[in-house]
């Protein structure tokens, strides 16, 4: 009978103790979860992993984790977001600045006809710069706030390329730039969305007619096992070594050589609808030799 009662006492002091450390460890807990409370993010539950309370301090952690890589993420968007505002204040600002003062030197009387006329188209071709530019932010912030409409349908690729660039013609030889389309004759139908398709093809285009100072395009299609390429090359300038990773970023510019009236949103948006075609876009370029855009969309939704 004393064996069982002394027995029974050690089980309870063992019980006793234990319950003393789990509180201690709780206590311990609800301070390290003010200090967290309070801000400090970094501030992390310790356990053995065959203690009572280890399931608890272990979720406790992964949701502090994740609670802080969820700010370090609304800290860079909120940093992102300042940086694009000051930006496009700078880019709309700029142009409308200007704009305004050649209107006003517009009213002022006993200027010649020649230079009234001179002054209009600077004027005219300022508000079409400015027009470009709130078109492509629109449909930038359509694109990010996921509101693009695309209607997926079968088209023939190769002629659906044909009709884009034939508006392109006279562009390109007013601006007496050489070229040379590669495009097969027969009809290969894939499934894609026409609208972001052109605007894809336009935005490359306008970027290395307007900035890239080429005399020579030359776009060729070829039908792969699994893809259609698309690749477009000139003899620009090029772009730069330290610049080419980053031209596909939001409101990035290379140096001011190439970005006379550049918003930095072209290549951005191209890049956005490629890949919601499921599709994929890369550039190559050497500095002073040109630059090639290749274009990949699979042909696994092919229906033809």
């Amino acid at each position: 009978m004393l064996y069982l009662i002394i027995t029974l006492c050690f089980f309870i002091l063992i019980l006793l103790y234990r319950i003393y450390r789990t509180k201690r460890k709780i206590e311990n807990i609800v301070v390290i979860l003010d200090d967290i409370y309070s801000g400090n993010l970094d501030r992390r539950l310790l356990d053995n992993p065959d203690t009572l309370t280890s399931p608890l301090v272990y979720k406790i952690n992964e949701i502090v984790i994740k609670d802080k890589n969820k700010l370090l993420e609304l800290n860079k968007a909120e940093k992102a977001y300042k940086k694009l505002v000051t930006s496009l204040s700078h880019d709309i600002r700029t142009p409308l600045t200007s704009l305004i003062g050649y209107l006003e030197v517009l009213e002022k009387e006993n200027i010649p006809i020649e230079e009234q006329q001179r002054y209009l188209e600077i004027a005219k071709e300022k508000a079409l710069n400015l027009s470009t530019y709130i078109q492509a932010l629109f449909d930038w912030l359509k694109l990010e706030s996921g509101e693009w409409a695309y209607d997926f349908k079968k088209e023939n690729i190769y002629e659906l390329t044909r009709l884009i660039l034939a508006d392109w013609i006279i562009k390109l030889e007013e601006n007496n730039i050489d070229y040379n389309f590669d495009i097969p004759e027969e009809a290969l139908y894939i499934i894609i969305d026409k609208s972001a398709f052109n605007r894809i093809i336009n935005n490359l285009l306008a970027n290395m007619i307007k900035h890239s100072q080429t005399d020579k395009l030359v776009i060729k299609i070829s039908d792969k096992v699994n893809e259609v390429q698309i690749v477009i090359t000139d003899n620009s300038i090029g772009i730069s070594e330290k610049d080419l990773p980053f031209i596909f970023n939001r409101l990035y510019k290379c140096d001011t050589s190439r970005t006379e009236n550049s918003n930095g949103l072209g290549l951005a948006i191209a890049k956005e609808l490629t890949n919601a075609l499921n599709g994929g876009i890369e550039a190559d370029s050497r500095y002073g030799e040109g630059t090639t855009f290749i274009l990949r969309f699979s042909k696994n939704m092919n229906t033809a």
